[in-house]
């Protein structure tokens, strides 16, 4: 039996690429399509499973911050979702120092921050300080998308790859 995930990901992807593939030569586009689809998937997940807990303890670290700004621009507005963003972080905080905390525990904290950021968005609209959190907004997008660039490097979509930093190196300047 095979021992870690990484050596059973790369043994399937090499009976994929060298024996199922050959044989869906005939195969229907759609079902050469969807194997591809599958392939480029199993190849994602095993160059980022080493690097899966970091990246997102990473993102959720930058969504507490994020969420703190957010807190101050609508909180004397909307004290209730300041309430919920302060919990959230608490929180997120609560998941980045337990030891035994998984990746969906980042990411569903994650999820709730975006959401309450998503609804202070909305409720800003005609508020006085709504283009001010438009251009927050657009700010902590802009300070995470080249780590989110360098996440999905992989797939292979990316039109300037060469400037970005590796996962190792993103990883290790977060630290």
């Amino acid at each position: 039996m095979i021992q870690t995930f990484d050596t059973q990901l790369e043994v399937s992807l090499r009976a994929l690429r060298e024996l199922v593939a050959p044989a869906l030569k005939n195969a229907d586009g759609h079902v050469v399509e969807q194997f591809n689809l599958a392939l480029v998937t199993l190849e994602f997940a095993r160059q980022r499973l080493p690097y899966a807990r970091s990246f997102h303890r990473l993102e959720l670290q930058h969504l507490m911050a994020w969420s703190s700004e957010v807190q101050a621009l609508v909180g004397e507005d909307h004290p209730i979702l300041a309430t919920q963003l302060s919990e959230a972080k608490v929180a997120g905080a609560n998941e980045l120092t337990r030891p035994e905390a998984e990746i969906e525990d980042y990411l569903l904290v994650g999820r709730k921050l975006r959401e309450l950021i998503g609804e202070s968005i909305q409720l800003s609209s005609g508020k006085l300080y709504e283009k001010k959190l438009d251009k927050l907004v657009l700010l902590k997008q802009k300070e995470f998308l080249s780590a989110q660039r360098t996440w999905c490097l992989p797939l292979g979509l990316d039109s300037k790859p060469d400037e970005l930093k590796t996962m190792a190196e993103l990883v290790e300047s977060a630290s």
